[in-house]
């Protein structure tokens, strides 16, 4: 039983094709399959797979009860499950034959599928140096890139593969949540093959040693390997590791000839995650597609020599989605080195790197728009437009960089002295490009925010449009002074924000707001007191006038208050003294401000 997800393993390994290399293993443990279809390549592949241990697939999320009822009939042990048991790792008895067994699973209604859990190699083709080190970057025109971005250290990149040196310095304080699948923990080993892929997507730009192609973002790397295989059912697990923990980007240096369910939906599973995937598409020289760079949901990438031309060595074919540069490419090695390797573990990495600069510039673009982005500034090699050796073409970090969008304009406000009436409006507008949502407020210059306008909307026709009045969220109008519009952006994993200042000048007229708006006198309560409030120092008018509006008392006359609650009170008399017969009257306050603006407020008094 194993960790997090409680996975097991097995994945495809594939005879490397002559001239090449061979890759070899020994039997225990694993099973040689028939040979693969082909389409007559000058050579044989045959997949290895764990002996023991199926993966099966069932029609929906199976219970668990229901699931032990399957095992108990066929004698199954359950290893681990994905996805609540909609994927399930098993180990079977060592005399039943795994294509019996597999046959019987499939037949059983809430069987989907069953299959053997294969093994998976890295896809590296060792090579001694021949070319300037790091010759990739002039090709994909990394320096224009840079110029722009060297990526942002919010964007992820994930290395599922067989860990990496973790103490190199070309990581330092970029390394964020390292998984060993197998192990299930955070101890990762220092990989060759997995250090030199994670070097290429992001070594850094320290004056020494090599520098990756987007040297700013953070690396998450994910440990799959058990020597020199890994598992299908462990690399689905990475990645969905990978997704539920914020990557941006997947990079997997390795692959498979044979198809996989669970490694199917876990592609698909990052995707709707916002995870873009990228894979290595095999370096045997062969059309056979591999996985999972040939799943409709990754980019597939095959290798270019330093000449643009597709390697001996890469698999092409229609499953191919960009080629890289991937033959004798410099990057990291264990422990605190460097070192040249080959193949299309090489490439990929490239364009995830690239993938990653183009995120950093637009965090907010889902993975189907980086694609399109990738693809329609790739450089077109081979036949015009998309072919099986090049895929759209060869990935190109400036042009890719040159074709993604800002996340946001400029902020665009009617006015930059907001001149508050009561009935005006300050109107702050943002275009936008990406799948976010957004909150906009006003924050005062202590950056407290005083008002929200916009809380978690999606942009309407391209941008939002907040308007505001003035208004504080109490209630109350905002004093003069400095305020911004803030608006910040954000999906699940990323957030950008954008300010602009405004000074607000209030031009609101006063306001006298009087506790009660009408009240009784009699014999037991013979004078009425009224209590008001004013919103600021004003000179102050008070009169008692009867029902038909004629002057009985004057009670203030223009006398200076300060901003705060104030009282007054009536007697029931008139000017000269004497008591006025029962009735209703009115006490009218009349406000005036230093810049001559007035207002007025009414308290009706009956006296029985």
């Amino acid at each position: 039983m194993r960790g997090l997800f409680g996975l097991w393993k097995a994945m495809l390994s594939s005879v490397i094709a002559a001239g090449v290399g061979m890759s070899m293993w020994g039997s225990e443990g694993r099973v040689e399959a028939a040979e693969l279809p082909v389409s007559k390549p000058a050579h044989v592949l045959q997949a290895s797979y764990v002996k023991s241990e199926l993966v099966i697939q069932f029609e929906s999320a199976l219970p668990p009860v229901e699931r032990e009822a399957l095992y108990e009939k066929y004698g199954l042990t359950e290893q681990s499950s994905l996805m609540n048991g909609l994927f399930v790792n098993v180990e079977v008895k060592e005399k039943q034959p795994l294509q019996q067994m597999m046959l019987s699973l499939q037949k059983e209604p809430t069987v989907q599928r069953a299959e053997r859990n294969y093994h998976v190699t890295p896809q590296l083709q060792p090579s001694d140096p021949s070319y300037s080190r790091q010759w990739f970057h002039r090709m994909i025109q990394s320096p224009k890139a840079w110029d722009q971005t060297r990526g942002r250290p919010q964007v992820t990149v994930a290395v599922i593969d067989g860990g990496l040196d973790l103490t190199h310095t070309e990581f330092a304080g970029r390394i964020v949540k390292p998984y060993n699948v197998v192990a299930n923990g955070a101890i990762v080993d220092r990989d060759r093959h997995g250090t030199h892929v994670a070097g290429i997507i992001g070594a850094a730009m320290n004056g020494a040693g090599v520098t990756g192609v987007a040297p700013g973002v953070r690396l998450m790397p994910i440990d799959v390997f058990q020597g020199e295989y890994a598992e299908s059912y462990d690399i689905a697990e990475a990645m969905m590791y990978a997704a539920d923990q914020g990557a941006d980007v997947i990079n997997l240096s390795l692959g498979t000839y044979v198809y996989s369910s669970v490694m199917e939906y876990a592609a698909a599973y990052a995707l709707e995650k916002g995870t873009l995937v990228v894979a290595a598409a095999g370096n045997e020289g062969t059309s056979l597609p591999m996985y999972p760079a040939a799943f409709s949901k990754v980019i597939g990438v095959s290798a270019v020599d330093e000449k643009d031309h597709i390697t001996g060595f890469s698999n092409v074919g229609r499953h191919i989605n960009l080629s890289a540069p991937g033959e004798n490419v410099y990057s990291t090695m264990p422990v605190h080195s460097y070192g040249y390797d080959s193949g299309t573990s090489m490439a990929a990495p490239v364009v995830s790197g690239t993938a990653a600069l183009v995120l950093s510039k637009n965090p907010f673009l889902t993975p189907q728009q980086v694609m399109r982005i990738l693809y329609q500034s790739s450089v077109d090699l081979g036949h015009p437009s998309m072919d099986d050796s090049y895929g759209h073409g060869r990935v190109d970090a400036h042009q890719a960089l040159a074709l993604t969008p800002k996340p946001m304009g400029a902020i665009s406000l009617n006015t930059k002295e907001f001149r508050m009436t009561g009935k005006t409006n300050i109107r702050a507008a943002l275009s936008v490009r990406g799948s976010m949502r957004g909150l906009v407020y006003v924050e005062d210059a202590s950056g407290r925010r005083v008002r929200t306008l916009i809380n978690g909307e999606l942009p309407k026709q391209g941008g939002f449009v907040a308007y505001w009045n003035g208004k504080q969220d109490n209630g109350d109008f905002a004093p003069a002074g400095k305020y911004s519009v803030v608006f910040r952006l954000a999906d699940n994993r990323q957030s950008l924000s954008q300010r602009a200042e405004v000074q607000v000048i209030p031009d609101l007229p006063p306001v006298i707001t009087a506790d009660a708006a009408d009240m009784t006198m009699t014999k037991e309560k013979p004078s009425a007191k009224v209590t008001f409030a004013i919103d600021r120092s004003l000179f102050i008018t008070a009169a008692v006038y009867n029902e038909q509006g004629k002057l009985v008392k004057p009670l203030l006359t223009r006398k200076a208050l300060p901003a705060r609650r104030h009282h007054l009170s009536w007697d029931g008399t008139n000017g000269n003294l004497k008591k006025m017969p029962p009735g209703d009257y009115q006490i009218i306050l009349t406000g005036t401000d230093l810049q001559n603006n007035s207002t007025k407020e009414t308290v009706w008094v009956r006296i029985e």
